[in-house]
């Protein structure tokens, strides 16, 4: 998540990253790869970028929560 994490609606924030964490998931299974692997023109694992998109979730989920129940 970059400098802009604060920024615009946390509901589609929240759903931006939802798509995220589905995306890393459904090309692991596609590709039948180990999470250990590198996807090609990546830095990171399969698994090491699913953490990253569930990290940034779990944060979008809080930024909404806190508007809706502080």
């Amino acid at each position: 998540m970059g400098k802009h994490k604060n920024e615009g609606d946390p509901a589609a924030a929240l759903a931006k990253e939802c798509s995220e964490v589905i995306k890393v998931i459904t090309k692991k299974l596609r590709f039948d790869g180990d999470w250990d692997v590198i996807p090609p023109g990546k830095s990171k694992s399969r698994w090491e970028l699913l953490k990253g998109e569930m990290e940034d979730l779990v944060y979008q989920w809080e930024r909404l929560k806190s508007q809706i129940d502080p």
